[in-house]
């Protein structure tokens, strides 16, 4: 029975360490936290499925593209793709050239501007190259603000 319980608060100890290893680990970069490779990955995956724009989503697609573009006076080729879209979250592909201060500038505006209300509040972004064939980095709103306050 003694053994029982000292096994049994080992693997409690465990889970708790592994389940909270790297919680406060977060990665502030380009205006949000950096998502893991899982998260990027899962997001990919959902993305994988499609996404049927309404008009509405035509325009603000369109309107964030302009945007974007007009950040760098057109010198730059840059698209992007919704993976989801709800009242409470948006995830968007965003094809910049493979260049830091692109991808800073763009990540920082697009977490910072609500597009006069129509971007929800949190935003998941997951950055391509322009060939679509590697993934830059996946970032994330950062809600640790958020997560503190209610802790």
């Amino acid at each position: 029975m003694k053994k029982n319980i000292i096994k049994s608060i080992f693997v409690l100890s465990a889970a708790i360490f592994l389940t909270s290893c790297g919680k406060d680990k977060t990665n502030k970069v380009h205006c949000g936290v950096e998502m893991s490779a899982f998260q990027a990955m899962e997001l990919k995956k959902v993305g994988n499925g499609g996404y049927t724009f309404s008009d509405d989503d035509k325009k603000l697609a369109a309107d964030i593209i302009e945007t974007l573009k007009g950040l760098f006076d057109n010198k730059y080729d840059i698209n992007l793709g919704f993976i989801e879209r709800d009242n409470q979250k948006i995830s968007l592909y965003v094809i910049v050239p493979d260049d830091e201060e692109v991808i800073d500038k763009v990540s920082c505006y697009l977490m910072q501007h609500d597009f006069d209300g129509r971007l929800p509040e949190t935003r998941n972004l997951l950055f391509y190259t322009d060939s679509y064939d590697k993934i830059l980095i996946g970032i994330k709103t950062d809600t640790s603000a958020e997560e503190e306050s209610a802790e």
